[in-house]
């Protein structure tokens, strides 16, 4: 190829190569792996985002009431104008006093009208409080505000364990669908080979024409369930993009776990009891509900603080002459009808309460437990069984098939041997999704969300 040549077709070349790796990055990107899908769910899922949010704000709360135990410095100031000047008219007083003194003339003794402040006035000061005692309500604040961010936080992590229990059984539910329509499929067009056949031996006059009658029945039930089956990937699609924050894909590449034998169920009891964050939450809340009594006890201390106060400037203020102050003050509730002891045992009934609660708890996870893991050994226990089942419907369909094509079988017997393999081949995808979904639950309820995701 001479220069020109190159010339003219380089350009078409490197736009044809860009147009092939676009093309299968497209395609590479529609593929859908259930760790993308969980890594989406986290940054895009508009309720975790929400939740994260709430953690914020708790953050934010508790950096704010650390300022309790510092001073509070602030400025304060007024400038006003009066209908008139204030003071006191003391002429008449003044006459009165003249005469006593024998004087003739009142105005000798001066104009006793006196100005005591102008109509214009103001003066700004500079104020600082701190409280250095308050028998320990501002420590049990601080713990409190310190508790609520890690219950934001505790509250967070349960909502992002339910949604990827959620998002790991719509994942192996698309998966199973996945794999029911493409068995539907691939026993319809059994079953139309199978008709097409029937139908060409009643043809030839070899068998009668019932049996094409039942083959024509089976592809037609064959047909309405494979139908189905695309409907169930669809749903099975959308729910997944609804948590995943609408990501378009058409193809779910995760496979699934293989059913295998477990940990003890003790192991699995000890460890949710350790690592459950439902039980966390609840004893957070126990921590809280102490620290509420501690604050209700507080009430029975005085309360102390510091103050000062600075004139920083006045306008027409004669008669207050003062340009600083400090001081210490108290207050010290003595009685206040017997309001303090009523709430502490409100409090001290809150922490009760929550000890039953993270009691019940305990049994109700023990209990939980053994649910799931009894489901993993029920799907284990089937999904062997179930192999062993699938060879022998597989060997059964190729006699009944054989025997049909030599006229010593039934177009029922075929029929009947395909549905057959066919349900014993859902039934091994079934026990695969339930034992996936299963353990996926069981693995996020004991905290151990990534080492799940990275035996997949």
């Amino acid at each position: 190829m001479n220069s020109s040549l190159k010339w003219f077709f380089k350009p078409l070349i490197n736009k044809i190569v860009f147009l092939t790796l676009l093309i299968a990055n497209c395609i590479n990107a529609q593929e859908l792996t259930l760790q993308d899908a969980y890594s989406l769910m986290l940054s895009k899922n508009g309720n975790l985002n929400a939740s994260q949010q709430e953690v914020n704000s708790k953050k934010e709360e508790q950096k704010a009431m650390k300022g309790l135990k510092y001073p509070s410095l602030s400025i304060s100031g007024m400038y006003a104008h009066l209908e008139n000047d204030i003071g006191f008219d003391l002429n008449e007083e003044r006459t009165m006093v003249s005469g006593l003194l024998g004087l003739p003339d009142p105005s000798l003794l001066g104009d006793w009208n006196f100005t005591v402040l102008d109509q214009n006035l103001g003066f700004a000061t500079a104020d600082i409080s701190w409280p250095i005692f308050a028998g320990g309500k501002i420590n049990a604040a601080n713990k409190a505000s310190k508790i609520k961010l890690e219950l934001s936080e505790n509250e967070h992590r349960i909502k992002e364990n339910a949604l990827t229990i959620k998002l790991i059984d719509y994942y192996f539910k698309l998966k199973l669908a996945i794999e029911a329509k493409n068995l539907r499929k691939k026993i319809y067009e059994t079953i139309e080979i199978h008709s097409k056949h029937a139908t060409k031996l009643f043809e030839n006059g070899i068998i009668p024409e019932v049996e094409t009658l039942n083959a024509k029945v089976a592809l037609s039930n064959a047909k309405r369930e494979l139908q189905a089956a695309k409907k169930d990937v669809s749903l099975a699609t959308t729910a997944i993009k609804n948590l995943i924050g609408g990501k378009n894909f058409n193809s779910a590449s995760t496979k699934f776990i293989v059913p295998s034998i477990q940990v003890s169920l003790q192991e699995f009891q000890q460890k949710m009891i350790q690592e459950n964050e439902q039980l966390k939450f609840l004893e957070k809340n126990q921590e809280l509900a102490k620290i509420g009594v501690k604050v209700e006890n507080s009430e029975y201390f005085p309360k102390v603080a510091l103050f000062g106060k600075h004139s920083l400037w006045k306008d027409n203020l004669s008669l207050v002459d003062i340009n600083w102050v400090v001081g210490v003050g108290a207050t010290w509730n003595i009685f206040n009808g017997f309001e303090r002891e009523h709430k502490i045992k409100a409090a001290k009934h809150k922490v009760i309460r929550v000890q039953q609660l993270e009691k019940q708890a305990k049994l109700n996870l023990n209990t939980y437990t053994e649910k799931l893991y009894n489901q993993l050994e029920k799907q284990y226990e089937q999904y062997n069984s179930l192999a062993t089942d699938e060879e022998l419907a597989e060997k059964l369909k190729y006699m009944r098939t054989r025997a049909f094509e030599e006229g010593t079988g039934t177009s029922l017997e075929v029929i009947d041997a395909t549905l057959k393999m066919t349900q014993i081949k859902l039934f091994k995808i079934k026990a695969l999704y339930h034992y996936n979904s299963t353990y996926g639950e069981l693995m996020v309820s004991l905290n151990q969300t990534e080492n799940f995701f990275n035996k997949i």
